[in-house]
């Protein structure tokens, strides 16, 4: 190299002074600076726009055929084996040489200040709140650092263990994840996928900020860890630590074991979540969705406690039956004729009860025209719900066996929004027809 050419390879750092290749003046460690992804709002560490979730380019993972954003042939699921961890000896299956519990630390959320155990400065409640995304797939609005919903991110698998059809997320359906284990602290056999049971990780602790005593697994209590937040998808302020609000939590969903349309937040309706249990309180098997049967649970309550809700029960729905009265009460003998008049009208088995067509929470009025005979079991099925929300089989068969159901059923096909009448008034010129023509 002549001595008036100068070497282009030998240049330092503008800032450290350290060699730095051509063509840049600052080398890649001082180029390193906090900065928010101009997509997702994140912030993170780097000489880019883009974080690194947001950069990754969309591409098949090769062994699944699962969609994923990254720069690797295989999606994380796939590359997860099973390992030991180098610190606590158990067995778990990762990508990394040390298990999820082992890396969790007590840590003080960097955004509200809440004490949570985990890896990233910030809690579970305020780690997604980087920005609001709009689904891939379904155009849903959601929080969180990936390209489609929750929703739509559960895809129909079958269980590598049993064999079992189901939708969501893991390679094991939810029976098989709950394995028969040994707490590592009182060594008292439970079910679950946890390394304690239930009464190891709830101790009894005080609040560090309203000190209170109560019991749980992670600091504060449930009622200091409630803030004042809005919706993000009605817009409305409310107090908690989600990101919706109750009723927009509660949405028209389609089960996705029986297909039947039921409001809720969960993928299954809760007939389909109840499964065979062993009640924690008394041994007894039983179907259900709870850890404890039902008549554990009452013992359970203080006293004077199931007295009190029943006489509330009670009370409420005495008030919206005498609201809900057209020409006065409905006489008891009218009562039992309807009840005696036929079997039940949505099943065809014997009538035990009487049910209200439209429920009375729902607009429904004490008539006999909104009157018809049923079973127990479908009494307490229906509970307050429609008939466009209920089980269309059973809807159905009603609406082949009593005139009542079928007009109440056209009445809400009718309307624009059938879920969404007056909670208390409801249609009054639908009622004022029937109750005519009765």
């Amino acid at each position: 190299m002549d001595e008036g050419t100068p070497d282009k390879t030998q240049r330092e750092c503008s800032q450290c002074g350290k060699p730095c290749p051509p063509p840049h003046r600052v080398c890649r460690p001082c180029r390193q600076i906090k900065r928010a992804c101009i997509e997702c709002g994140k912030m993170f560490k780097g000489d880019k726009r883009r974080c690194g979730a947001c950069s990754a380019p969309e591409r098949n993972c090769t062994e699944c055929g699962r969609r994923f954003k990254g720069n690797m042939r295989l999606c994380k699921r796939c590359r997860a084996t099973d390992r030991i961890c180098t610190q606590c000896g158990a067995t778990f299956k990762g990508d990394q040489r040390t298990c999820q519990a082992c890396l969790s630390i007590e840590r003080i959320c960097v955004d509200c200040e809440r004490s949570f155990k985990g890896r990233s400065p910030r809690c579970a409640s305020c780690k997604p709140s980087y920005g609001t995304r709009t689904c891939t797939e379904c155009g849903r609005q959601f929080r969180g650092t990936t390209m489609a919903c929750p929703v739509c991110r559960a895809t129909d698998r079958t269980c590598k263990d049993c064999g079992q059809e189901f939708k969501g997320t893991q390679n094991q359906c939810s029976p098989c994840l709950q394995l028969k284990r040994e707490c590592a602290e009182c060594g008292t056999q439970f079910k679950g996928t946890n390394r304690l049971c239930r009464a190891c990780r709830v101790a009894e602790r005080e609040c560090n900020q309203c000190g209170s005593t109560f019991k749980d697994a992670q600091q504060p209590c449930p009622a200091c860890r409630k803030s004042d937040r809005t919706c993000i998808d009605c817009g409305k302020a409310f107090r908690g630590h989600t990101h919706r609000c109750y009723t927009c939590q509660m949405i028209e969903r389609q089960c996705t074991e029986c297909g039947r349309t039921f409001r809720g937040n969960m993928r299954r309706c809760r007939s389909c979540q109840a499964i065979e249990r062993d009640c924690d309180g008394c041994g007894r098997t039983y179907r259900g969705v709870y850890r404890y049967c039902q008549a554990c649970w009452r013992v359970a309550l203080p006293p004077g406690e199931w007295e009190a809700r029943a006489r509330s029960y009670g009370n409420s729905r005495r008030a919206r039956k005498e609201a809900a009265q057209v020409v006065g009460p409905v006489p008891p003998e009218v009562y039992a004729a309807i009840k005696a008049s036929g079997p039940c009208v949505y099943c065809g088995a014997e009538a035990t009860t009487v049910d209200h067509v439209r429920p009375l929470s729902r607009g429904g009025w004490e008539h006999e025209s909104n009157l018809v005979p049923a079973c127990l079991s479908c009494n307490c099925s229906k509970n307050d719900s429609l008939l466009t929300a209920w089980r269309p089989d059973r809807v159905a068969y009603a609406v082949a066996h009593s005139a009542k159901v079928e007009a109440e059923y056209i009445r809400l096909l009718s309307l624009d929004d059938p879920g969404g009448e007056d909670m208390k008034g409801g249609d009054r010129d639908g009622r004022g027809e029937s109750a005519a023509a009765a």
